[in-house]
């Protein structure tokens, strides 16, 4: 037999909220709102500026690299022209250090040459000291005797220049001038 049962459920108040309540539950899950999709669209736009400033940042850093990978070119350059350089400056040093041995040698010629002058200075010395001595006595003989002679002749230059009258013998003395030096 072929028995069709027609077969009507009757849902009740509080079931059918509960189905309501777990499909909205559904659809809230599975749906995207509004709000949702504008906060994705501006994720996706930042992302958007963010991957255009990386890929600018990129292009600078390139740059960089190559301006690095020709500045390294320099330096090794000037690292070979320095190491020439270096080179040359140790040929030089070593032409400096024979100098220096000859001028060593000089140094020690003179030093003797200095030493031999010291010793001839010395004895010149001494007898400069001896000479001045015989110039100062000879010096005060010949003032003393030049002295005696104006001493003959000062009466009469007194006399007349001076209207001055010497009387008595003339003696010599010293005297102290303004500034309490003592003259003669």
């Amino acid at each position: 037999m072929n028995t069709t049962k027609n077969t009507v459920f009757k849902i009740t108040p509080g079931l059918k909220r509960e189905i309501i309540k777990i499909i909205d539950e559904r659809i809230r899950q599975a749906h995207v709102t509004k709000e949702d999709f504008s906060e994705l669209k501006a994720i996706v736009k930042d992302l958007g500026i963010k991957t255009a400033e990386l890929a600018e940042a990129q292009k600078r850093t390139e740059e960089r690299v190559e301006e690095l990978a020709q500045a390294q070119k320099r330096t090794e350059e000037r690292v070979e022209e320095l190491a020439q350089a270096q080179k040359r400056t140790e040929e030089r040093v070593e032409e400096l250090a024979q100098a220096q041995k000859r001028t060593e040698e000089r140094v020690e010629e003179l030093a003797q040459a200095q030493k031999r002058t010291e010793e001839a200075l010395t004895i010149l010395t001494r007898e400069h000291g001896i000479t001045r001595k015989m110039l100062g006595g000879l010096s005060l003989t010949v003032g003393y005797r030049l002295e005696d002679e104006a001493f003959k002749a000062l009466p009469q230059l007194l006399l007349e220049n001076h209207g001055i009258t010497v009387k008595g013998r003339l003696k010599r003395a010293f005297i102290k001038d303004k500034k309490n030096r003592d003259i003669e």
